[in-house]
């Protein structure tokens, strides 16, 4: 698939959630002004129904056309907002778009470079639409030597402006998603061999209790109460840590937050992150465990 066509994409969907309904016409005479229409070509109709398939078929995001005005709308525009994993790939997505809308503006506009999403991401969403097999190349940091593989590519997530692909690889023993960052592929290659997603298998509920980007089998769910203190309040409402959080305490100079999920080690370096306006009060094994952290830390400074 054509790289510029995801920009395309999201230039539609972008288009009818800021307009709102739009007849075709409409959309043709938007798009005839766009920067992401790079070709100065216009929207033909049988392109535009190619794309609404395609936005269909990768986002799960269906535009409708209402018959009795010829409009097109977005039929399930709330699943272009959350926390969901479409939401994540709708925004990483969307920065592309907003730069090359804005190209007259690029000393003004800075975003955060995502090296991983540059070479294979296209390829891997492609696969993942289609349930096309992949053959990679791959090389992790903690590997001594490259290997090749073929996988299953189940679903893909951002975290810390890196991509990692979660699927299964034809030599393992068990059918779990394994995950693999996309910085650390050589080649990706699409193979013509399809396969099946496991029926139980639910990339929203399996990211649930999970912070970071790895799952262990011994990982649980625990209650986790944090105390956040002064303003940095105002900075955890805004932006949740996390999808469960919810605010149980609110006084003059803190707040007490709670969390439903595995603390694992992106989490722990999250929190200690925010210095000393954040303090773990429960469980007591990861208030025992940032407090180790700390206390290492202090015999290096002092």
């Amino acid at each position: 698939m054509a790289k510029n066509y995801f920009k395309s994409y999201i230039w539609l969907l972008e288009t009818l959630q800021s307009h709102g309904p739009l007849t075709l016409n409409q959309i043709k005479d938007l798009w005839s002004r766009s920067s992401v229409n790079e070709d100065g070509k216009e929207l033909a109709a049988r392109t535009f129904s190619n794309h609404v398939a395609a936005i269909a078929d990768i986002f799960g995001i269906d535009i409708v056309c209402d018959r009795r005005n010829n409009q097109y709308s977005i039929e399930n525009s709330e699943d272009m907002d959350g926390q969901g994993i479409r939401a994540w790939m709708l925004d990483a997505l969307s920065l592309n778009s907003l730069l090359n809308e804005s190209a007259g503006m690029k000393d003004r506009i800075f975003f955060e470079n995502v090296p991983s999403s540059h070479q294979f991401l296209t390829t891997i969403i492609q696969a993942i639409r289609d349930n096309r097999k992949l053959k990679v190349r791959y090389q992790g940091y903690r590997m001594d030597k490259e290997m090749t593989f073929e996988l299953e590519p189940y679903f893909i997530r951002e975290f810390k402006r890196r991509w990692y692909l979660y699927g299964h690889k034809d030599f393992d023993k068990d059918f779990k998603p394994h995950m693999y960052a996309l910085d650390r592929m050589m080649e990706v290659e699409i193979l013509p061999d399809t396969f099946k997603m496991l029926e139980d298998l639910d990339a929203k509920t399996w990211f649930q209790s999970l912070y970071g980007i790895r799952k262990y089998d011994d990982m649980e769910r625990q209650h986790v109460l944090l105390k956040v203190y002064g303003k940095q309040v105002r900075y955890f409402r805004s932006l949740p840590l996390h999808s469960s959080q919810e605010e149980v305490e609110t006084h003059k100079g803190y707040s007490v937050f709670a969390y439903n999920l595995a603390p694992d080690y992106d989490f722990k370096q999250d929190v200690l992150s925010f210095g000393d306006t954040v303090e773990v009060l429960e469980p007591v094994t990861l208030r025992r465990d940032i407090a180790e952290v700390i206390n290492n830390m202090n015999k290096r400074y002092i």
